[in-house]
């Protein structure tokens, strides 16, 4: 998730932290990186981008520095995300003209994994849909609608809450809340016809990705896929790093790593999927797909040569030839 602005943070920002007691009734009041606590309410807007930008790298230090699969990281990236999603969120109540608050959403992709669920459906897969990190559960909310058997996991207790409330009750035994890899699915194995995660893939730490993909594997049926939307490495930094370091800097905030297509085909073979796709041009309206050549190779092999490009050139070029969606498919 990533507040975008059209100006770089450069003043340093010094907040007016309260004494520290845990458990405050009030809403507006965040606990940061290292337990002080701070009134939202207390900030202006420039104040709040300003503490985004401070808090979200110190969190992801923090979360880097734990074990994985430990209750310690599970912690860490609860209490982080709580953080980051109330700072976002007093962002957007605010309401500034000409600012945009974005977090992953995108009407294509819903139209685009919609379609896909079809093309399951025809072929005799009728499992439904598992998402991953489902926010406020915008996307499960519109596959419910269109009578699709909706499930996925949340690590944040406000954007499980309000998307439990958008879906109806008899999907509400398919929805989890806290960390995937900590949470036995062994009565959901092959139940999925398709898997879905958004702006997920780069949150997740890079020792335990292969772990998510495997256990994604495990969800879905023979011949299932498994949609992932994640930002190219060569559009680098695409996360609250932009605000105030220069275009192809490394991400240092929750990105906490941002992959090359290559690399994202790589881990989802080396999971078992059989065939990684990706779409041959994504334009404002609709996605295009090509032959059965494999173009992601052909577009791994070549991504290379976008570190040669200007930088507005690499991300267009990321984002219209499809570098940041793959679709992979598990053996039937």
């Amino acid at each position: 998730m990533t507040f975008c602005t059209p100006t770089q943070i450069t003043t340093p920002f010094e907040p007016t932290l309260l004494p520290s007691a845990g458990g405050s009734e009030n809403t507006s009041i965040v606990d940061l990186h290292d337990g002080q606590q701070i009134d939202l309410l207390e900030l202006s807007f420039d104040e709040l981008i300003r503490l985004q930008c401070q808090q979200e790298p110190a969190f992801a230090r923090k979360i880097a520095a734990t074990k994985k699969h430990t209750r310690e990281r599970a912690d860490v990236i609860r209490h982080a995300y709580e953080t980051i999603c109330m700072i976002l969120d007093e962002m957007s109540r605010r309401q500034v003209t000409g600012r945009t608050l974005s977090m992953g959403m995108d009407s294509r992709y819903t139209r685009f994994v919609l379609d896909q669920l079809s093309q399951q459906t025809a072929q005799g897969l009728d499992g439904g849909v598992f998402e991953l990190g489902f926010g406020s559960g915008i996307f499960l909310q519109a596959a419910a609608k269109a009578g699709y058997r909706v499930g996925g996991l949340e690590v944040t207790r406000q954007l499980f809450e309000e998307a439990r409330s958008k879906l109806p009750e008899r999907n509400h035994r398919n929805l989890w809340f806290g960390d995937f890899c900590s949470i036995d699915f062994a009565d959901q194995t092959e139940s999925y016809s398709l898997a879905y995660w958004n702006d997920v893939f780069e949150h997740i730490p890079v020792d335990e990705i292969s772990d998510y993909l495997h256990k994604l594997h495990a969800l879905l049926q023979p011949g299932g896929k498994l949609i992932t939307i994640t930002p190219n490495w060569h559009m680098r930094p695409s996360d609250v790093t932009a605000l105030f370091k220069p275009h192809r800097s490394e991400a240092i905030g929750f990105h906490l790593k941002e992959y090359t297509l290559r690399e994202v085909r790589q881990l989802l073979l080396n999971a078992g999927f059989i065939n990684v796709q990706t779409p041959l041009f994504i334009s404002s309206k609709r996605f295009y797909f090509s032959s059965p050549l494999d173009m992601t190779f052909i577009k791994s092999l070549m991504e290379p040569l976008l570190e040669y490009l200007p930088v507005w050139a690499a991300i267009q070029g990321c984002r219209r030839f499809g570098l940041n969606c793959t679709i992979a498919t598990k053996c039937k």
